[in-house]
């Protein structure tokens, strides 16, 4: 019987042997892989021109793709799609200063009607007005800050209560 235990008995232990070898097996040829993937990666980096990379076209690029997608989430007016970035952002700047100008107006007309002004005066307001919130660049404010500090129109703001009817 005790022959029994010294015994070898045939497969015994080759199934972990086989094992053994199919996993140093997959080990080197995995090994293998990432050292040809490294070395690709490494040769591509060494032959990037970080320049090149950060390049004013490139930027152009990345800021087209951002400002559509920006678009495609809803964050932006579907016409800004594309816009490059100096146009992204006087755009962006002039929608919100048009909203603003838009409010005044809307502000003025609300104030002469609780004024009761007469409705030509309203309609001439209107009509002068209203053209000028659409279609125009007004970049900054100070162009009808200008205007309306000039000879023509600076009298409006020293004018007091008692002085409705003098111009």
């Amino acid at each position: 019987m005790a022959d029994n235990k010294n015994s070898v008995r045939l497969g015994e232990g080759v199934a972990d042997d086989l094992k053994q070898s199919i996993n140093q097996g997959l080990s080197d040829v995995g090994n293998i892989l990432i050292g040809v993937i490294s070395q690709y990666a490494k040769d591509k980096i060494q032959g990037i021109n970080i320049d090149e990379l950060f390049s004013k076209k490139n930027e152009k690029e990345l800021l087209n793709l951002w400002s559509t997608r920006l678009v495609e989430k809803g964050l932006l007016p579907h016409g800004y799609a594309g816009l490059p970035e100096n146009l992204l952002i006087d755009n962006l700047h002039q929608t919100g200063y048009l909203d603003g100008m838009y409010v005044g107006y809307a502000l003025a007309m609300m104030s002469l009607a609780d004024n009761d002004a007469p409705k030509d005066l309203l309609l001439a307001v209107r009509d002068d007005i209203r053209p000028n919130l659409i279609g125009h660049h007004y970049n900054n404010r100070n162009e009808f800050v200008e205007r309306f500090k000039s000879e023509k129109y600076g009298w409006i703001n020293s004018l007091k209560k008692e002085d409705k009817t003098e111009k």
